[in-house]
């Protein structure tokens, strides 16, 4: 009997979930974090005009949103847990309106000796506040994604909060595979591009979720009398660097037989992600299985993956090894 294994690297991308401060509200649930803000300095005077030199978006603007782009404050000011965009955000630089700002990123710089400052933004507020570069389309309608970094401020100064990555990080699968021909003609391939993707993880309650698919697995078992197979895989430690990581106990899957001309193939069970409890897929688990007398002919194997992740996981492009067998 000839025995087949494969390797697969799994990536997923992590995000730490910021915690919300005084004037620092929620996101509301159709609004998007499209990446960061980057600042000309670290610290400043909530006193000084301009706020700072210049702010800088990691990214371009919506197209339907291109028209122009300021630089904002946004504070809760009634305490709801939600940002109105009419009423809730603050200007602190010049509004742009030169348009085709969907083309890289957006810099808005300060106009010297400019009065709208900080602190008449602010009107005595102290805390964590969420400094925006918003986008604007023609009739000047916010778009509800945007740019964002974080300020604490305390006294007469602001400084970053260093505690919190406001970067959603953003990641590929990369998948690769080498197929063995093997003296029998029990014969296992993986994929067609090698390219598998999980999504940015989201924060879901006490955790960070993402789902994916496998890429598809075929076997193929033309041996005679049918003596029947079994695929299973176990995946590695996620990691990052030499001090990022996660276990693979946090990976699981519900596995499918997408489609077969053989007979008796059956998927294998439902294996929940171990956030809670339980090891996931960092022990070796089915597939799916055929038994003797059965699994003659060609059979393609999914799965939906499904990774949950402590809140606190460090940001970062995360890669684990996930090895299939077939026997």
């Amino acid at each position: 009997m000839h025995m087949s294994k494969r390797a697969l690297a799994l990536a997923a991308t992590s995000v730490v979930a910021g915690v919300v401060g005084a004037g620092l509200a929620a996101v509301p649930a159709n609004a998007a974090v499209l990446g960061d803000v980057t600042f000309s300095a670290t610290s400043g005077s909530i006193n000084d005009g301009p706020f700072l030199e210049w702010a800088r978006s990691s990214g371009p603007c919506p197209t339907a949103f291109s028209q122009g782009a300021s630089l904002d404050v946004v504070i809760d000011v009634d305490g709801n847990g939600s940002i109105d965009l009419e009423n809730e955000r603050f200007s602190l630089g010049p509004t742009l309106n030169d348009g085709n700002y969907d083309q890289g990123p957006i810099q808005v710089n300060g106009i010297a000796g400019t009065a709208r400052t900080l602190e008449t933004r602010l009107q005595g507020r102290k805390g964590t506040f969420e400094i925006r570069i918003s986008c604007l389309s023609e009739q000047f309608t916010t778009s509800p994604d945007y740019y964002r970094t974080e300020i604490i401020v305390e006294g007469d100064t602001w400084r970053l909060n260093e505690d919190v990555d406001p970067d959603p990080v953003e990641g590929t699968q990369e998948i690769t595979t080498t197929v063995e021909q093997g003296e029998g003609q029990l014969t296992m391939t993986i994929g067609d591009d090698a390219q598998v993707t999980l999504p940015a993880p989201q924060l879901d309650g006490d955790r960070l979720s993402s789902e994916g698919d496998l890429d598809p697995v075929t076997v193929s078992d033309t041996r005679a009398g049918a003596p029947g197979w079994d695929t299973t895989a176990q995946v590695s430690e996620f990691s990052a660097s030499e001090t990022s990581s996660f276990e693979g106990k946090y990976l699981g899957w519900t596995p499918e037989v997408v489609s077969s001309t053989a007979t008796g193939v059956v998927a294998g069970a439902p294996v929940a992600p171990g956030f809670s409890e339980g090891t996931g897929l960092s022990e070796a688990r089915q597939l799916a299985g055929a038994p003797e007398g059965s699994g003659t002919g060609s059979s393609e194997l999914g799965a939906g993956l499904s990774l949950e992740i402590p809140a606190d996981t460090a940001a970062g492009t995360y890669t684990a090894t996930l090895t299939l067998t077939t026997i």
